[in-house]
C-alpha cells in the first residue's frame, strides 16, 4: 500500500460523511472534527475487514456508521426510512463516482504518452476522490435543497429508493467479495454488473437532476407565493387607509362648512358642540398609527418593503406604538437582498417580542441613506434593566427559553460574512438598538 492509497481512504471515508451531513441538513460539526471522525471511521473499517478477511464490510459498516450519526437528526423529524435513505445516497453515489472517475482517468492515461507506474493507480484513485470532494463542498447549498425536495415528494423518493436498494446490491457484487455466492456472480457476471451499475447511477444522475429543477421551480414559486401574499396584504392595508382618508375628507369639509355657520352667526356654543363632537374625536384619526405604513413608499424595493409592512402590521396588532423614519428615497441595498432580509426579519422579531413584554411598548424603526453608506436602524424598549450585549450574541442565549437562541447568533455569523457590512449594539435606559450600517 503506497501514501496515495492511505490519503484515498480517509478522503473516502470523508467524502461519506460529508456528503451525509449535507442531505440530513447537520451543520454542527467543525471540519477538525469532521476530520478526526473520518481518521477514526477509516481506522475502525480497515480493522473489521483485515480482522474478518471480507471487503463486503466495507459497505456494511459505512452503511451502520452513517446511520449512527443520523440519530443526531432523529430528534429533529428524521424518521429512520430517510436516515436509511441518505445513507445510501451517499454510499452509492460515492462509491459509483469514484469507480467512473478511476476508470474514465485511467483510460485518458492509457492514451497518453506517459509511462505506467505502479503507483499510477493509486494516483488516479487518489485525483478521483479529491474531485469529488471538491465536488461536494462546491454543491452543497444544492445538495441540502434538493434532499429537502426529494423527502417533501413521494414519487421521487420512492423511485430512488428502489434504485439505490438495486445498486447497492450490485456494488455488493463489484467489491470482489469473499463469500461464495458473491464470489460466484462476480466472476460470472461482473463486467455486466459493471454495465448496470453504470447505468443505474445515469439513472439516478438524470432523476436527481430532474429533481433540482422540480426543486428550484418549487422553491421559487413558493417565494412568489409568499411574496404575492405580502404584496397583497400591503394592498389591502393601503386600501383600507385610503377609505379612512376619504371619509375623513368628506367629514372634514362637513366640519368647516358647520364652523362656518357658527362663526357666521357668533354661536360659541355651537363651535363648542363641533369641536367637542367632532374635532377632537379626528385627532385620533389624524394621529392614527396605520399612517405610519405610508412611509414606507420611500422604499423602492418590493421584498423590503413588503416585509417591513408585515412586521409593523405585527407590532400593531399587538398594541405596540411603532414609529418610522425614512427621509430618503431608498432605490437599492447595498448588501445582497436574501440575507438583509434574513437579517432585519431578526432584528424586527426581537424588537417586536420584547418590546410586547417591555412597559413602555415602543418599536423604532429608521432607514437612512448617505452619499458612502447605509443605516437600518432597529430601537425598541426593553423589559430588562441589565443587559450584556456581548452575551447575547452567543450561541444558544436566549431570554426567551429553550431552543430560541439561536436567532441573533446566526445574524452575527452572517454579518461577519459580508464584507461592507457592519453590526452595532446599543444598550441604553431600558432602550435596545442595533444598526446595521452597509458601506457602499
Amino acid at each position: 500500500m503506497y501514501i496515495y492509497d492511505v490519503f484515498t481512504i480517509v478522503i473516502v471515508g470523508l467524502s461519506h460523511i460529508v456528503f451525509y451531513l449535507q442531505l440530513i441538513q447537520y451543520e454542527r460539526f467543525t471540519w477538525k472534527f469532521l476530520i478526526v471522525l473520518s481518521l477514526l471511521f477509516t481506522v475502525l473499517l480497515g480493522i473489521i475487514v483485515t480482522v474478518t478477511g471480507y471487503p463486503e464490510f466495507n459497505l456494511i459498516v459505512s452503511l451502520i456508521f452513517l446511520l449512527a450519526l443520523g440519530l443526531l437528526r432523529q430528534k429533529h423529524g428524521l424518521t429512520f426510512s430517510q436516515n436509511l435513505y441518505f445513507a445510501l445516497v451517499s454510499i452509492v453515489s460515492i462509491t459509483l463516482l469514484k469507480m467512473v472517475f478511476v476508470q474514465g482517468l485511467f483510460q485518458l492515461f492509457m492514451l497518453s504518452p506517459l509511462n505506467l507506474y505502479l503507483w499510477t493507480a493509486s494516483v488516479l484513485q487518489l485525483i478521483s476522490v479529491s474531485i469529488i470532494f471538491l465536488l461536494l463542498i462546491l454543491f452543497q447549498k444544492q445538495t441540502r435543497k434538493l434532499a429537502c425536495f426529494i423527502v417533501q415528494s413521494p414519487f421521487l423518493f420512492y423511485l430512488s429508493y428502489i434504485l439505490l436498494m438495486l445498486s447497492t446490491l450490485i456494488l455488493f457484487i463489484l467489491t470482489i467479495p469473499t463469500s461464495s455466492f458473491l464470489r460466484t456472480l462476480h466472476l460470472n457476471y461482473g463486467e455486466t454488473t459493471y454495465i448496470i451499475s453504470v447505468m443505474l447511477f445515469l439513472v439516478l444522475i438524470i432523476l436527481f437532476s430532474i429533481s433540482s429543477h422540480l426543486a428550484k421551480e418549487k422553491i421559487l414559486d413558493d417565494q412568489q407565493q409568499k411574496l404575492d401574499k405580502e404584496l397583497l396584504d400591503y394592498v389591502e392595508k393601503l386600501e383600507v387607509m385610503h377609505e379612512e382618508l376619504a371619509s375623513f375628507r368628506h367629514d372634514y369639509m362637513n366640519v368647516l362648512l358647520s364652523l362656518h355657520d357658527g362663526i357666521r352667526t357668533k354661536d360659541l356654543e355651537q363651535i363648542e358642540t363641533i369641536y367637542r363632537d367632532i374635532i377632537a374625536p379626528t385627532s385620533e384619526l389624524i394621529n392614527h398609527r396605520e399612517i405610519e405604513l405610508v412611509k414606507l413608499s420611500q422604499i423602492a424595493i418590493p421584498e423590503v418593503k413588503s416585509m417591513l409592512s408585515v412586521k409593523v402590521i405585527g407590532a400593531q396588532q399587538h398594541d405596540l406604538s411603532v414609529l418610522l423614519d425614512i427621509p430618503e428615497k431608498i432605490d437599492q441595498i447595498a448588501m445582497p437582498l436574501v440575507p438583509f432580509i434574513r437579517a432585519i426579519s431578526i432584528l424586527l422579531d426581537n424588537a417586536i417580542e420584547e418590546a410586547i413584554i417591555s412597559q413602555e411598548r415602543n418599536v423604532q424603526i429608521a432607514f437612512f441613506e448617505g452619499e458612502d453608506i447605509q443605516r437600518f436602524i432597529v430601537r425598541n424598549s426593553c423589559s430588562n434593566q441589565q443587559l450584556d450585549v456581548q452575551e447575547i450574541y452567543e450561541k444558544k442565549h436566549s431570554s426567551k427559553g429553550k431552543k430560541r437562541g439561536y436567532g441573533l447568533f446566526s445574524l452575527k455569523q452572517m454579518i461577519t460574512k459580508i464584507p461592507n457590512a457592519q453590526l452595532e449594539t446599543e444598550f441604553t435606559s431600558l432602550y435596545f438598538t442595533q444598526i446595521i450600517t452597509l458601506k457602499k
